[in-house]
């Protein structure tokens, strides 16, 4: 039994130290926007891509980003913009090698959210188009953020209950006092 719980403890600590260090890598960013970056400092729970365009010279505009994602999920998709005249009319994540994509093509909006969006390990392009009426900036960010709780959240859930009834187990019962 002791063999049993000791090798549970060692698993249950390699998915977390797994785990722990997913995150989205920025692979390549669109020419047409001045910046693009990552900020994975609440990995592997959520991610955000953020970019920055300060030409938008025509009433439209696109942008591609490439990035790649090591913990496969479900995940929450949230694009907004702080820019109140700009709004977004398509969004579309697609795997560079496989099958599948995630695609928003509705109304034109300063928010989209895809709920939730299932993302396996690999690299994926990113596009996303708009209107922005007046030219000027856009800005805006992605939010990746996870739908279920990860591998290891349950891993470690479950081996907190085992060891309670463990514990429990072991404790001896008191004796009940007999009157003769």
């Amino acid at each position: 039994m002791r063999k049993l719980i000791l090798s549970a403890v060692g698993a249950a600590a390699l998915a977390t130290a797994s785990m722990a260090n997913a995150t989205i890598t920025l692979d390549s960013c669109d020419s047409s926007l001045d910046s693009c970056t990552v900020d994975n400092t609440l990995a592997p729970a959520q991610s955000t891509l953020a970019w920055h365009d300060s030409s938008v010279t025509s009433p439209t505009f696109n942008a591609t980003i490439d990035f790649t994602n090591d913990l496969a999920g479900d995940y929450w998709v949230s694009l907004t913009t702080s820019t109140p005249e700009l709004l977004f009319t398509a969004l579309t994540i697609t795997p560079i090698t496989g099958s599948g994509s995630i695609t928003y093509a509705g109304a034109p909006t300063s928010a989209i959210t895809l709920l939730p969006g299932s993302l396996g390990i690999g690299s994926y392009h990113l596009s996303f188009s708009g209107n922005s009426p007046s030219g000027g900036a856009e800005s805006g960010n992605l939010l990746f953020r996870m739908a279920v709780p990860e591998p290891s959240t349950w891993g470690m859930m479950l081996l907190g209950f085992a060891g309670i009834g463990f514990a429990m187990r072991r404790r001896p019962r008191p004796a009940l006092a007999q009157v003769a």
